[in-house]
């Protein structure tokens, strides 16, 4: 899909993307801990011609702190691009800070001074951060907003396009922060969103393309690594993901648990001095995706302390929660996420039964994701649709397609198998269940969420205090981690033939991955029962399309079969509407990727004047994958 993106790109006026600038913001840095010299701004020749940047400007804003860049207190930081700057096509030109504290940012062509860049919103109100791309003319060419936080009311006076993105610290050098940067996802994508045009938390490639590895297949049980020491192939908002032994105590796991159905070490991706976290896999973008893995779920909080607990109560009180603690984990794809990991508030309630002002911030997921939502009332867990994220006058831009499951003590809690398949405009997901197969709990849904993305992981903790004992923080632990591009796929061959009331049409539940229990062929605009007219259906199935189509000897001469040979049928009866729904659950054996399943619906309708009177929908292959 991304190859036919890119050609049907190449015939637009510019670059990649639906927007008319010739140049772009292609990726940028800044606030990287302490003293800010690891700061650049990249722009991007996206156009297909020379173009002549000399007296540009890059303008930054903080909305909240203006000037606190290196030009000065109370004066908009900006930087000029000297007079004689061709930029070809395709060609980079990077603003940056030059100096060797602690590594260099390479390749600049600009240098700019310490702290040009703003940064450090506080949270408040209309407090926002901005980079502008201005022509001599101070005409906006193109333009991003980042450090957006859960400020109220009507958006500032900056130059958003889209809903922006959060990025709270999102950058670092290596030294005090993670090494990563903000990036677009495709060298010179530019869809006027900011939220979906940019991923957060990409390793830095300052003056270079932003191609990441493909980095899947990716699979890992995480029993070859070293006890605290990060993971390789991921990029961290602020601390990287570390190898834990379930069930042990350390720094990284705050309660003993059992060990994982797959045993060993496992991934936590915790940031103990609290404020949330983000990790995302080092992978190219990707829209098409499966995620599987085992993730330990923790039932509602238990026990509560009778009144808030402060550093001068007992000792045994560490070992209780607090009215307005919660927790909030995410696992997502097609999309982002800031990098402290901020909740949406999924369950309607989650932001009423936390604390006030603990870990309150506006969340900026987008994608597709299971959410868990923990607090002292409930523990439940939902998929979501977060689409290109929220904004400021739709703060609860999201959709629940599944749930909430309640994860009940004894239940469902411990340690449980996830699964987020989305292929096309389908998701399916699973909860519980047989790793590699569709089964367990399974949801279908649809989506009209399409972006590129990332696969990431999040969590927020907001409790009253951090230190709170071995009861607090229950950050999530995960085990055999599977990400792969879906092999199942589905297409369709010849057309229909009509019986008197219409075109029988043939559709599945879902995709034909191995092992759902689920699995189901559907018929619409069939004769519905009642009728005088009605008869039964049928269903053909077969492992071999025949493309040409066949007569059927006695029908219309519309009527072809697709399927040849027909191994199995079934019969079936239509309900009042004319719907009609032939289960056909999958075995859980891999000896059947790869096999296409081939079937075709026949509706007998007695109303019509031939020796077979019948309809057929067109053929349907279903390739089984997963």
């Amino acid at each position: 899909m991304l190859n036919l993106l890119l050609a049907t790109a190449a015939f637009l006026p510019q670059g990649p993307g639906t927007s008319l600038a010739p140049v772009c913001i292609n990726e940028f840095c800044y606030d990287d801990g302490g003293t800010d010299n690891y700061e650049f701004v990249e722009l991007f020749n996206r156009s297909a011609t020379p173009v002549d940047i000399s007296g540009w400007k890059i303008v930054v804003n903080d909305s909240g702190s203006p000037g606190y860049g290196g030009s000065g207190a109370g004066a908009v930081p900006t930087h000029t691009i000297p007079s004689g700057t061709i930029l070809a096509p395709g060609a980079f030109f990077l603003l940056g800070n030059a100096a060797l504290v602690p590594t260099a940012v390479p390749g600049v062509s600009m240098q700019i001074p310490v702290n040009a860049i703003e940064n450090g919103g506080t949270y408040t109100a209309y407090d926002f951060e901005s980079i502008e791309l201005q022509d001599p003319n101070s005409v906006i060419i193109d333009s991003l907003v980042f450090e957006m936080g859960y400020a109220p009311g009507t958006f500032g006076p900056h130059p958003l396009e889209g809903h922006g993105f959060f990025g709270d610290l999102a950058c670092g050098d290596g030294a005090t922060l993670p090494a990563c940067s903000v990036s677009r996802f495709l060298d010179g994508w530019d869809d006027d969103n900011n939220t979906t045009d940019y991923l957060v938390g990409t390793f830095p490639t300052p003056g270079a393309t932003n191609a990441r590895p493909a980095g899947i297949p990716y699979i890992d049980t995480f029993d070859t690594g070293t006890l605290g020491i990060p993971i390789p192939g991921w990029v961290a908002g602020f601390v990287p993901p570390k190898y834990v032994d379930p069930t042990q105590v350390d720094a990284q796991n705050t309660n003993a648990k059992p060990a994982s159905p797959v045993g060993g070490l496992a991934m936590s991706m915790w940031d103990a001095s609290g404020g949330g976290n983000a990790v995302y896999l080092d992978m190219a973008p990707t829209q098409d995706i499966v995620v599987e893995t085992y993730v330990w779920l923790n039932p509602v909080m238990s026990p509560v302390n009778p009144a808030p607990y402060t550093p001068t109560v007992p000792p045994v009180m560490l070992d209780n929660y607090n009215l307005g603690d919660g927790e909030s984990w995410a696992l997502g794809v097609r999309g982002s996420c800031g990098p402290n990991g901020n909740p949406a508030d999924v369950t309607g309630s989650y932001y009423t039964e936390i604390a006030p002002g603990v870990g309150i911030r506006h969340h900026y997921m987008t994608g597709l994701a299971w959410v868990h939502q923990r607090t002292t009332f409930s523990s439940k867990l939902f998929l979501v649709d977060f689409a290109d994220g929220s904004s400021f006058t739709t703060p609860n831009n999201w959709t629940v397609l599944a749930g909430p499951i309640d994860i009940l003590s004894g239940v469902n809690d411990g340690w449980q198998r996830i699964r987020l398949h989305v292929q096309g405009s389908t998701v399916v997901a699973n909860f519980g269940g047989t790793f590699g197969s569709d089964d367990g709990q399974r949801i279908v849904a649809n989506t009209a969420t399409s972006s590129f993305g990332q696969v990431y992981v999040s969590y927020r903790e907001a409790l009253l205090y951090n230190t709170n004992g071995l009861a607090g923080c229950h950050p999530p632990l995960f085990d055999l981690f599977d990400v792969h591009a879906p092999s199942t796929s589905q297409f369709f061959i010849g057309s229909a033939s009509p019986t008197t009331v219409g075109s029988p049409d043939i559709s599945s539940n879902g995709l034909a991955i191995v092992g759902s229990t689920g699995f189901a062929i559907r018929g619409l605009g069939m004769v519905p029962s009642g009728q005088p007219n009605s008869a039964f259906c049928g269903l053909a199935i077969g492992f071999s399309p025949f493309a040409p189509g066949f007569p059927i000897g006695g029908a219309p001469a519309t009527a072809f079969g697709y399927i040849l040979p027909v191994v199995a049928s079934s019969i079936g009866f239509a309900n009042g509407q004319g719907e009609v729904n032939f289960a056909f659950p999958l075995p859980a054996n891999t000896g059947f990727l790869g096999v296409p399943l081939v079937t075709q619906l026949i509706d007998f309708d007695l109303a019509m004047p031939f020796g077979t009177p019948i309809g057929l929908s067109r053929g349907m292959v279903n390739v089984i994958g997963n």
